[in-house]
C-alpha cells in the first residue's frame, strides 16, 4: 500500500507556469533571472494558500539549475533540481520563524552565511513566516540582509507585512501576492478530479472554490476531505459538499429574503429556528445572510455584477431578487445585520439578539415608498358664484390635495386648472392653482408655527401622525421605575447610574455621568433600555447619550502652611499679625 500524499503536496507546482494567478511575481521572476539582475533579498507577502514558499522554493530551483530552459524554467532533470525536490539540496536552507525566532537562531544562520556553496551558484535562505520573528532577531539580522556575501540570497516570506520592521522592508524588493481567482481554483480542481478520476458535481467545485477565499491549499485540503468521504468511485454533489462544509444551503437565505419582502415575522422566525435545529451557529447564519445580502447589492448594477462570487447555477436567482429588492432596504439590513454581527459575542441571549434583528429586517420592508402611496380623497375647490366646479388634473405619482387657503401649508407644485366656462386661447394663460403634495404637507406640518391643536387637526383630516415631544416627566417616571427594577435584582451601580441628572433636547436625552465606568455601564444597558423606553413613551427616535462631567471638590488643608494660608483668607488679621512680627511656620 502506497504512503498517501495529500493532494497540496502532490500538486505543488514545480515550476512558474504551474503557479496559478500570480503572472505578474512568476513574470518578474523570470525576468530577473533572465537578465542576471537578480536582488539579494526578497520578501513574498499575501494570503496563506497562495503559493508564497512554492515560488521562493521554484526561484531556489531556477537559479541554481543546470539546464534552464528558454522560458526561464527549471529543468527538474539535473541533480541539482532533483536534490532541491527531494530537500537535500545543500545549498538551500529553510528556516520557519515562528519556531525559530530568538536571536540565537538567526546568529547561527549569519554563522553559516560566511561558508560558500559547495555546489551551484548561489545559497539561499528561505526564512517562513519572517514576522514572527522578536525584535532583538531582526536587528542581529540588519547587517547581514544589507550587505550579504554576492553568492548568498535571502527570500522571506510572511502573511502579515506590517509586522516585519521598516528597516528589514527597505532591505527588499517586495513582492505582494494576489489571492487566487474563483475561477483559477475551479479550473485547478478539475484537472485533479480527471487526473485522479473522481466524478464531481461542477457546483460542488465551485463551492469549495468559493468557501477557500482564495487559498489554493484551504481548497485542495476540503478536495481531500469530500473525496475521502464520497468513498473509492463517489462523487462529489454539491449537497454532500453543504452537509460536510457545514455550508448553509442558498435557499435558506433566499427564503429569509422572501419572508424580508413579505413582512412575514412568523416564517422568519421558524426559518431561523430550522436553522438552529440543523446545527449552525447563529452568528454563522448571520454572516451568511450578510454576505448574502451583500451579493443582491452587487447584482444592482451591471458594473458590479463581477462581484459576485457565487456559482454560475446561483446567479440567474441572485438576478431575479435583486430586481425585487429596493436599494434602501439593503443599505438599511446590511447595517442592521453589522451591528447584529458586532454585538453578538457580548449578548447574554444571543438568539433573541439575532431574532430582534430578523424581526426589524421583516418589518422595515413594509414601509412603502411615497411615489406607492394612494391618493389621498380629493378635497373640492372653491368656486365663484355661478361658475362651474373646475376640473383638477391628478398626478399619479403624488398625492394632491387642493387648498383654497391663500397661504400654502407648504411648498407646492404648481397644477394647471381649466374651467369650462371661460375657453383657454393660445394667447391665454390657464389659472394655476397651488396645490400640495403629500410630501410637502407632511414637512408642512412640521415647519408652520401653529398651536398643537391646529397641528392634530390638519393631522387627523389628512391621516397624518405626529409625534408628541418628549416629557421629562414621563421620562424622570419611567427612570424612577427602571432604576428600582435594578435595584432589586442587584444591581446597585446600575442603580446609581440611573438617578443622575438628565437633560432633554427634542428626542435626545443626555445623562450625565461622572466617570468611564459608569459610561461603558449605559452602553451595555442601552440594548435593553432603549426598545422599552421608545414603548413607554410611542416615540421610535428617543435617543440616549452620555456627557461626562467633572467633579471639583475643596482643596482640604493638609500641610501646617496650608492652614496657615486657610486661616489667612478667612480673617485677615491672622495675615497682618504674620507680617506684623514676621512669623513663619516651622517645621
Amino acid at each position: 500500500m502506497s504512503q498517501f500524499v495529500v493532494s497540496a503536496r502532490k500538486y505543488r507546482p514545480t515550476t512558474f507556469k504551474d503557479v496559478i494567478s500570480q503572472p505578474h511575481i512568476t513574470t518578474t521572476l523570470k525576468n530577473a533571472i533572465a537578465s542576471g539582475q537578480l536582488a539579494h533579498a526578497f520578501l513574498f507577502c499575501g494570503p496563506r494558500g497562495v503559493g508564497k514558499t512554492t515560488c521562493a522554493r521554484i526561484l531556489a530551483k531556477a537559479i541554481n539549475c543546470l539546464q534552464v530552459t528558454e522560458a526561464i524554467e527549471p529543468c527538474n532533470q539535473c541533480t541539482n533540481c532533483i536534490s532541491l525536490s527531494s530537500n537535500s539540496f545543500m545549498n538551500v536552507h529553510e528556516l520557519d520563524a515562528a519556531s525559530n525566532n530568538s536571536v540565537e537562531d538567526i546568529r547561527d544562520l549569519v554563522g553559516q552565511v560566511r561558508y560558500a556553496p559547495q555546489l551551484g551558484k548561489y545559497k539561499i535562505y528561505i526564512i517562513d513566516e519572517v514576522h514572527m520573528l522578536s525584535n532583538a532577531a531582526f536587528n542581529a539580522f540588519l547587517k547581514t540582509l544589507e550587505e550579504p556575501p554576492s553568492y548568498a540570497l535571502f527570500i522571506l516570506a510572511t502573511t502579515e507585512r506590517h509586522k516585519v520592521l521598516p528597516t528589514i522592508l527597505s532591505r527588499c524588493q517586495i513582492f505582494n501576492f494576489n489571492r487566487i481567482k474563483l475561477e483559477d481554483i475551479v479550473t485547478q480542481l478539475k484537472t485533479i478530479s480527471r487526473q485522479e478520476s473522481i466524478p464531481y458535481e461542477e457546483s460542488a467545485l465551485q463551492l469549495i472554490a468559493q468557501k477557500a477565499e482564495g487559498a489554493m491549499r484551504d481548497a485542495l485540503s476540503m478536495f481531500d476531505l469530500l473525496t475521502t468521504s464520497a468513498g473509492r468511485g463517489g462523487t462529489i454533489t454539491y449537497a454532500h459538499t453543504c452537509d460536510h462544509l457545514q455550508i448553509l444551503d442558498y435557499d435558506y437565505y433566499f427564503k429569509c429574503t422572501e419572508a424580508f419582502l413579505q413582512g412575514n415575522i412568523p416564517a422568519v422566525l421558524s426559518l431561523y429556528d430550522a436553522v438552529l435545529r440543523a446545527g449552525f451557529n447563529g452568528h454563522h447564519f448571520v454572516v451568511g445572510l450578510g454576505e448574502h445580502l451583500r451579493n443582491l447589492l452587487v447584482c444592482k448594477d451591471n458594473a458590479t455584477i463581477p462581484l459576485l462570487e457565487v456559482t454560475d447555477n446561483i446567479r440567474p436567482r441572485y438576478a431575479e431578487y435583486a430586481s425585487k429588492c429596493t436599494m434602501p432596504f439593503l443599505l438599511q439590513a446590511l447595517g442592521r445585520l453589522n451591528q447584529c454581527d458586532v454585538g453578538y459575542k457580548s449578548s447574554q441571549h444571543q438568539r433573541l439578539h439575532v431574532e430582534l434583528a430578523l424581526i426589524e429586517l421583516a418589518t422595515s420592508h413594509l414601509s412603502v415608498p411615497e411615489s406607492t402611496v394612494e391618493p389621498l380623497p380629493d378635497t373640492p375647490l372653491p368656486k365663484a358664484d355661478g361658475q362651474k366646479e373646475p376640473v383638477i388634473a391628478k398626478s399619479k405619482q403624488a398625492d394632491v390635495v387642493a387648498t383654497g387657503s391663500s397661504t400654502p401649508l407648504a411648498k407646492s407644485s404648481p397644477i394647471a386648472v381649466h374651467s369650462s366656462s371661460k375657453p383657454v386661447g393660445p394667447a391665454q394663460k390657464p389659472e394655476t392653482i397651488t396645490i400640495p403634495t403629500l410630501a410637502n404637507l407632511k414637512s408642512g406640518l412640521t415647519a408652520r408655527k401653529k398651536s398643537n391643536d391646529t397641528d392634530k387637526k390638519i393631522a387627523s383630516q389628512y391621516d397624518i401622525k405626529v409625534k408628541e415631544p418628549v416629557s421629562e416627566t414621563m421620562v424622570q417616571s419611567f427612570l424612577a421605575d427602571y432604576s428600582e427594577q435594578l435595584k432589586k435584582n442587584g444591581h446597585i451601580t446600575a442603580y446609581h447610574l440611573m438617578n443622575q441628572p438628565i437633560k432633554i433636547q427634542g428626542a435626545v436625552i443626555t445623562i450625565s455621568l461622572i466617570n468611564p465606568v459608569q459610561e461603558q455601564m449605559l452602553q451595555n444597558l442601552k440594548e435593553e433600555l432603549l426598545p422599552a423606553l421608545r414603548k413607554k413613551l410611542h416615540h421610535p427616535d428617543i435617543t440616549i447619550q452620555s456627557a461626562l462631567i467633572e467633579q471639583t471638590s475643596a482643596q482640604t488643608p493638609y500641610t501646617d502652611q496650608e492652614k496657615l494660608t486657610y486661616l489667612s483668607k478667612k480673617n485677615t488679621a491672622i495675615a497682618l499679625l504674620q507680617e506684623r512680627l514676621m512669623l513663619e511656620v516651622v517645621y
